[in-house]
């Protein structure tokens, strides 16, 4: 691996860690809260691409596993992955991974919000909010049909996340692009 890739990697790490830093928004009806942590594996799929942007979060994940406070909230350590938000960090690499297959066929350089954006709300925002909510019902008494429905919450904030990760992702690139030449 290119000294380039590993320091986009270790740069992409840092940015989620520091999105972990703000906290999370409790809501009063699910057992899951609202994090801002969830637009940096976003961004990782959109920036790295599938490869190195699920490098990235397969990183973080095992700082996380091996006990660093860095989720939202302060939390670390294995028990996370045995907890009701299980779904949402097991989804975070494979989103990850679609968001830079998609974006790598039919988003090169982040040249279309809109694609971007598109990308970004089917395969990362939506199937992260699907995956957790599937988790919520495993791990807790709450059937599937509820999980589901309570993870409708999510959306609006999603949403908004999804579209400033395009953006952000999209201006980087073009910046990035104009270094290079």
């Amino acid at each position: 691996m290119k000294t380039k890739d590993m320091t986009k990697i270790a740069i992409m790490v840092s940015i989620i860690i520091v999105l972990g830093f703000f906290p999370p928004i409790p809501i009063s009806f699910l057992p899951v809260p609202i994090v801002i942590q969830n637009a940096g594996f976003m961004l990782s799929g959109l920036l790295l691409g599938k490869k190195n942007g699920t490098i990235a979060t397969m990183l973080f994940l095992l700082l996380v596993a091996i006990g660093f406070p860095i989720l939202a909230g302060g939390r670390g350590g294995m028990t996370v992955f045995f907890s009701i938000t299980a779904g949402y960090l097991l989804a975070y690499p494979f989103a990850t991974f679609f968001i830079g297959w998609m974006s790598e066929k039919f988003n090169p350089n982040n040249q279309n919000s809109a694609y971007g954006f598109g990308i970004t709300l089917l395969f990362g925002a939506l199937f992260i909010d699907f995956c957790g909510a599937v988790g919520v019902s495993l791990l807790s008494d709450v059937t599937l049909s509820k999980s589901l429905l309570g993870s409708l919450a999510f959306i609006p904030g999603d949403t908004m996340k999804a579209f400033l990760t395009a953006i952000i992702a999209k201006r980087i690139s073009k910046s990035l692009s104009k270094r290079g030449k």
